[in-house]
């Protein structure tokens, strides 16, 4: 039996790889901040009993001395999300999003050097494209802290697998959504706040004229990305964009969880300062370098995906009151 470790795995991606790696078969370990979270039960909810729960901090040197023992794989997903909240908590990022990382890389350093790990970075990375769709190969020049740790995560994969031979393989995310975003401080990500806010048939903000296109990747896809990266021996060393399988305007978006929640109203409002200084533009993904060496691509589309959301959104928003 394989075995994995799933750092964050009561988070968002954390616990949908998890999820996955059970059905799968692997033996999973998960580092969460708190093993009687309500939110870790929900999020693990079909696995929790099968996933060996450990609570730590996942930049702690010495627990993870321990924890990488024996392992095949190692998800380092624990971190800190938002560019514009990175730049109000700068060092609380820096120490979630690169040294957390260092941490994880050390460690394997020391006491595995055989295990996959996948290093879930960010489009943001990129900093504003130059040109689109974006390659992985487009100069990385991020405009927000939380871009900037990222690139230097990977850089920190990258010279570990160069240095070491340790086997990493590292994600550019663009914006993923699904099932069990939703967080205690309502910190949903965009797709679960328009949902959120469409729900008690408010408000959907969109700053500025909502034009801007990104590529919204479903959960389910995304988790296929991650496993082919943890299992494919062509994933090692590689770098990968993880986008959707098509481009939609933020407004677009806004428009299609009015249709599938049936109510809330859309409206444009100013850019904030700090939104508006980490504001990208348009990001469409190149997908082609992960079709090729992985044979992967996303097939959810956002009609699907909203609806999938939505319907795991909605129980939670309810007795939340």
């Amino acid at each position: 039996m394989r075995r994995a470790l799933v750092l964050g795995a009561g988070g968002f991606l954390g616990s949908h790889v998890a999820r996955r790696l059970v059905r799968d078969g692997w033996s999973v370990s998960g580092l969460v901040h708190d093993a009687g979270a309500p939110h870790v039960a929900s999020r693990l909810d079909g696995a929790l009993e099968e996933v060996e729960l450990v609570t730590g901090d996942a930049a702690d040197p010495e627990l993870l001395l321990q924890l990488v023992v024996g392992v095949d794989a190692v998800f380092p997903f624990a971190g800190h999300s938002g560019a514009a909240r990175s730049l109000a908590e700068p060092f609380e990022d820096l120490v979630a999003n690169a040294g957390g990382q260092l941490a994880v890389l050390e460690a394997l350093r020391q006491q595995n050097r055989d295990a996959r790990v996948v290093f879930p970075g960010s489009r943001l990375q990129y900093g504003r494209p130059h040109f689109l769709p974006v390659t992985e190969d487009h100069p990385q020049d991020p405009i927000s802290l939380y871009g900037m740790h990222k690139m230097v995560g990977e850089h920190y994969h990258r010279l570990y697998h160069d240095l070491y031979g340790l086997p990493t393989c590292c994600l550019r995310i663009s914006i993923p959504y699904g099932p069990h975003q939703n967080r205690r401080d309502r910190a949903f990500g965009v797709v679960g706040n328009f949902l959120a806010a469409a729900a008690s048939d408010g408000e959907i903000q969109v700053y500025g004229n909502g034009t801007q296109r990104r590529d919204y990747v479903f959960v389910d896809d995304l988790v296929d990305l991650c496993v082919a990266a943890a299992t494919n021996p062509t994933a090692v060393g590689s770098v990968f964009n993880a986008g959707g399988p098509a481009p939609v305007s933020i407004g677009a978006m806004a428009e299609a969880v009015v249709k599938t929640v049936g109510h809330g109203r859309v409206v444009s409002v100013p850019w904030p300062a700090l939104e508006a200084f980490v504001e990208t533009g348009d990001y469409v993904s190149d997908l082609s370098r992960a079709e090729a060496a992985l044979g992967w691509k996303p097939t959810v589309t956002l009609e699907h995906g909203l609806a999938a959301t939505w319907a795991a959104l909605a129980p939670t928003l309810t007795a939340a009151g």
